[in-house]
């Protein structure tokens, strides 16, 4: 084996190892797969890419599960599956994603392929979650987050409110994982090609087919009326906000797409990177993150009429 081919494995094995330990923290697991995604442009194997991610996948599960074994014989096991939700879906979305690389150049379609699976566990979560058989898993969340806001420390009581976001949570499981997973894809992507144009020009031009524009309107509409109507199956309800949410979120990065073409058709200097970083940073701004949750969406939506870039 070459010497370069040595240092790409030793990189390899560290970034399991790395990503595994990432898993457990509570912020650690939305860049848990960074590493790997980082080393896997030198790695030529899929075969030794799949390897790669299925050790991070086993060790973050095997560890998951020791750690919580005293739920295994209760009635609270489930939430050993629904802590393993986000590192799970990171990292079967970020192997689609690396894998993607080998046949495609376009980014969106690889991103949308990843999403894919991420998408039906967050579904599947979501169902779940809705359900009575969840019932003790949503009492528990209640409580660690009642325990964070005592009610002799507060005017009112937030309990019927604080019961109903945790129990909505079933709505927006597969958009929020959606979201997250393109966090460390971007971050990878945007230190791997920050100075290949070839990239920044397929960053500024991302773009779902136009045919999607009404997958996007139908689960909408279907989402809207779900909750209108009464006596739909909790499942379809949750089925049809979480496709729409999802379609929302790839839309809002078609969005951000048309911001890097508008930016660097004035300047070729500013980068994917910049203007990524600044949307980021906009979604932590109160009111201006609203806008944007608006604004971006609609800009990916209309350029399925209005030509902007």
């Amino acid at each position: 084996m070459e010497q370069t081919d040595r240092g790409a494995l030793r990189n390899l094995i560290f970034s399991v190892i790395l990503g595994i330990v990432l898993s457990r923290l509570s912020l650690g697991s939305a860049v848990m797969t960074v590493p790997l995604l980082m080393v896997c442009p030198r790695i030529s194997q899929k075969s030794v890419k799949i390897g790669a991610f299925s050790a991070i996948l086993a060790g973050t599960v095997i560890w998951t599960v020791v750690q919580n074994r005293v739920l295994l014989n209760t009635e609270y096991w489930p939430a050993i599956l629904v802590s393993l939700f986000l590192p799970v879906s990171f990292t079967i979305g970020s192997a689609v994603w690396a894998i993607g690389a080998d046949y495609s150049k376009s980014s969106m379609r690889k991103f949308f392929w990843a999403s894919i699976p991420v998408f039906c566990m967050g579904t599947a979560l979501g169902i779940y979650f809705a359900s009575d058989a969840s019932l003790k898993i949503r009492e528990i969340i209640t409580e660690n987050v009642l325990y964070l806001f005592p009610s002799d420390m507060l005017s009112v009581d937030v309990t019927p409110m604080i019961k109903g976001v945790v129990d909505s949570m079933a709505l927006v499981f597969a958009p929020i994982a959606v979201m997250l997973l393109a966090l460390p894809i971007v971050i990878s992507d945007v230190n791997l090609n920050r100075f290949d144009e070839d990239w920044q020009y397929d960053f500024a031009n991302m773009k779902l087919p136009d045919s999607y524009v009404w997958v996007f309107f139908g689960s909408w509409a279907c989402a809207l009326l779900f909750r209108l109507v009464s006596g739909i199956p909790k499942w379809a309800t949750v089925l049809a906000w979480n496709l729409a949410l999802t379609m929302t979120a790839l839309y809002f990065i078609v969005g951000v797409s048309i911001l890097v073409a508008f930016a660097r058709r004035r300047t070729a200097a500013v980068t994917a990177g910049r203007i990524v970083f600044t949307v980021v940073l906009v979604c932590f701004i109160p009111f201006l993150n609203i806008a944007a949750a608006i604004a971006l969406p609609l800009l990916g939506v209309l350029e399925t009429w209005i030509k902007f870039r």
